[in-house]
């Protein structure tokens, strides 16, 4: 359901607001809004073909520790969707 409703808003939002739309409603719990711009950013480097580019985050992450890859952070927030 979350990926259908992640297209329809697709056609009625700019991306800062269908990631932020997806990422409070299609996950649980929310995800904070602080990860909107490293969302952002891990999209773009997946468009671009740089997914092994490393993304300074805020929280340890238990395999990457303080910064993570672009692909991890797409397949962690399923963002799969804007990379296309």
């Amino acid at each position: 359901m979350g990926y259908t409703q992640a297209i329809e808003m697709a056609n009625l939002m700019d991306l800062e607001q269908e990631i932020r739309w997806h990422l409070q409603h299609n996950h649980y719990p929310p995800v904070p809004g602080h990860m909107i711009p490293i969302a952002m950013e891990a999209i773009r480097l997946c468009q671009e073909n740089r997914s092994d580019e490393i993304i300074q985050i805020f929280f340890v992450n238990q395999d990457f520790g303080w910064c993570v890859p672009a692909h991890v952070i797409v397949d962690t927030y399923h963002l799969e969707l804007w990379v296309g």
